[in-house]
């Protein structure tokens, strides 16, 4: 259940075809790309093709623009199927593909009706909705209403205005909110329970070190970079942009005396993240937290275990396995 639900593919005219995973997929000259171009005028990383989501993007890299559809840009852009991506000596072809779920399967939680029935999540993302392409679909009710993913055994929900868990409003600006087995969840005069049945993983408790990485490795592009999570149950990718790398990097390399798996104080935090606005809010810190939190759990990665706030505020760690061995590639 960790893998986007979108499956996007990237077919080199000419040659094979290589799958966008959730760290993205690098292009450019130098060896370790996940693409390597021989032409000398296509930068040593030159674009990344990641999914997000229900949807993929192109990442310009380098300094030179990226051509897609004829047209240069050198901003992230978005990618619909059969879109070309022109690079010096090379055309490659994205085929998007949103494969029907397996009804058959499931991530271990359901919601129950209030009104009767019963609904299992059997793929993440699952979206409850009024549209024509939501898994559950309500009528009456906004498209995408509602979107639930399953990371690490947990189970999150990103909500639109006007849901609530527990008699306690939540939207847009709350992010991923995790959900436990008995929550209520309401939204337009429906409420469903979060049950937890059979045949999925089992929610993994939030002090059970087992879940936590043993490796990490870093690679830093020009525009974000790519982080390796080596975890006992296999390994996931994610790509994080900018400063929300910049804040992964400051837990994983903070300066001395602190070390990897320490609470990083705030004021140690801040002027690594933000070097010209060293003073920046404690609720800034904690929405740029937020952020890194979501995309961690779109890869299928128990954020808000990983990405650990220390009581009461103040300090911030990425939670480790003892002696987990960790690598930041520049």
């Amino acid at each position: 259940m960790s893998a986007p639900r979108l499956r996007c593919m990237v077919l080199i005219s000419g040659g094979p075809s290589r799958r966008v995973g959730p760290g993205g997929l690098l292009i450019g000259r130098q060896k370790d790309c996940d693409i390597v171009a021989d032409d000398p005028s296509v930068s040593r990383r030159h674009a990344l093709v990641r999914v997000a989501g229900d949807s993929a993007e192109l990442v310009p890299l380098g300094r030179a623009p990226v051509v897609v559809n004829g047209k240069a840009t050198d901003r992230a852009a978005a990618l619909a199927d059969g879109d070309r991506i022109e690079l010096p000596g090379m055309v490659l072809t994205v085929v998007l593909e949103m494969p029907r779920p397996d009804q058959n399967q499931s991530t271990g939680f359901a919601l129950a009706r209030q009104r009767g029935g019963s609904f299992g999540i059997s793929h993440s993302p699952f979206v409850l909705g009024g549209g024509e392409h939501d898994d559950l679909i309500i009528k009456g009710w906004p498209e995408g209403a509602l979107r639930f993913h399953v990371a690490q055994g947990g189970l999150f929900v990103e909500a639109t205005d006007g849901a609530g868990v527990n008699d306690t409003a939540i939207g847009p600006d709350d992010g991923m909110v995790e959900l436990q087995p008995g929550d209520a969840l309401a939204f337009a005069k429906e409420v469903f329970t979060i049950t937890q049945v059979s045949g999925g993983d089992q929610t993994t408790v939030i002090g059970d070190k087992t879940g936590l990485p043993r490796k990490i490795v870093v690679q830093i592009l020009p525009r974000g970079g790519r982080i390796l999570f080596t975890l006992p149950d296999g390994e996931r990718a994610v790509f994080l942009a900018d400063r929300r790398l910049d804040l992964l990097v400051a837990l994983l390399r903070p300066p001395p005396p602190y070390a990897a798996g320490d609470f990083i104080p705030d004021d140690v935090v801040r002027p690594i993240v933000w070097p010209r606005n060293p003073g920046v809010s404690r609720p800034e810190i904690n929405m740029l937290i937020s952020r890194c939190r979501q995309d961690l759990v779109a890869a299928g990665l128990h954020g808000p275990r990983l990405l650990e706030r220390a009581p009461g505020g103040g300090a911030t760690r990425v939670a480790l396995t003892p002696g987990a061995e960790i690598t930041v590639d520049s």
